[in-house]
């Protein structure tokens, strides 16, 4: 295994992020992306430009390479059962199905005495009404696809039944759904973790999310929440990575009520948008952590003495016409550093680069970031 490679599915700004700390121990690394130029092109390591299932690429990785891993869920289940019967691939194909269907992975919360929001299986769109007409699920709701969604694609929120055909009309078609009590949350969080091969369980403490139009917006570390949430959400995370048997990380998502109860949202087995901020605020980042696992390395615990926070970059802010001036006053910032993906073009919603900002004053900060952001700086 000695000259043999690392082989990541997708190729896009987690890619290009745990592709640059893998270079950076002498690895050499190979990336299947079937799209002409995605961000880790940037990065030194060798694009595969063909489709996800392409039996000769699958021969290609199994031949070239020594472990696998993957920056997104959407990827042909085959493909990663079919590389894991010849390289190990982390983590594993059975975490990734779970990953990739929101019904397996709710079982897999309430098996693991976990709570997460009431839900009922749709098998198409035409059986939605007639499950709302006898369920004990109350409105408002949330509508999931029950595959492929992420960043909010796929999600309609139900307040009451005036809005039902509407909502209906745009729902797509031959699809399964997941039809979800609408949790009245205070706080959103995510707590990363990250389990070795030696069976070394270490995590990142509780991360809050603020989300814009259903897509990450800033990430606050560490989250405001308390000692004892904050104990009782990491207990959770690892509880249920130590029940899947986790090799590699997982960001876990969870919603904290109005009554400080913890739900679980959904899992990520890969790095994760609120993770980004450990690259500057810890001594060990989501992509470092990952990587030594890959490598078959113990890890240690992360640590970090510093506040900060994480604002996205969304195509919407290359619409202005200074937004370079903009980036270049930012930049400017003490304790300011911006992150860009190289994506080849800007399209609304598309997360586009990243800032971080070590801070003293979280609640300062973010006021004085959407000021910068909007351009009102000179």
């Amino acid at each position: 295994m000695k000259n043999k490679s690392i082989g990541i599915l997708g190729g896009g700004q987690l890619c290009q992020m745990l592709s640059n700390f893998l270079i950076s121990q002498n690895e050499k690394v190979y990336f299947l992306d079937p799209t002409e130029n995605p961000p880790a092109i940037n990065t030194g390591a060798q694009h595969i430009k063909k489709n996800y299932d392409d039996d000769n690429v699958i021969d290609f990785l199994i031949e070239k390479c020594k472990f696998i891993t993957y920056e997104f869920e959407n990827i042909p289940i085959k493909t990663v059962e079919e590389l894991e019967k010849h390289i190990p691939v982390f983590p594993s194909s059975s975490i990734l199905k779970i990953a990739q269907n929101r019904t397996l992975e709710k079982k897999e919360f309430i098996k693991s005495g976990i709570k997460t929001p009431k839900f009922i299986y749709a098998k198409d769109k035409s059986s939605i009404e007639d499950i709302l007409n006898n369920t004990y699920i109350n409105l408002p709701v949330i509508i999931k696809t029950n595959t492929m969604g992420y960043d909010g694609k796929g999600q309609s929120v139900l307040k009451d039944r005036n809005e039902f055909e509407n909502i209906l009309n745009i729902l797509p078609q031959k699809t399964e759904f997941i039809i979800e009590e609408k949790i009245n949350f205070s706080k959103e969080i995510s707590v990363i973790v990250g389990r070795d091969k030696f069976e070394n369980l270490y995590n990142f403490s509780p991360i809050e999310n603020i989300h814009k139009n259903g897509i990450l917006d800033y990430s606050i570390y560490p989250a405001r929440i308390g000692d004892e949430l904050s104990k009782k959400a990491i207990s959770l995370a690892k509880k249920f990575a130590t029940n899947l048997n986790l090799i590699g990380i997982m960001a876990v998502e969870m919603f904290i009520d109005e009554k400080n109860e913890i739900y679980f949202n959904e899992i990520a087995p890969r790095p994760h948008n609120s993770g980004h901020l450990t690259i500057e605020s810890h001594n060990e980042s989501q992509y470092s952590m990952l990587g030594k696992i890959i490598l078959g390395e113990k890890i240690r615990p992360p640590k970090s003495n510093v506040k900060s926070i994480m604002k996205n970059i969304l195509g919407e802010f290359y619409l202005k016409d200074n937004y370079e001036k903009i980036l270049s006053n930012i930049n400017k910032e003490d304790n300011h550093y911006i992150h860009i993906y190289n994506k080849s073009s800007a399209k609304i919603g598309r997360k586009m680069g990243h800032i971080t900002v070590i801070t003293d004053d979280i609640e300062k900060t973010i006021d004085k970031m959407n000021t910068n952001i909007n351009g009102k700086i000179k």
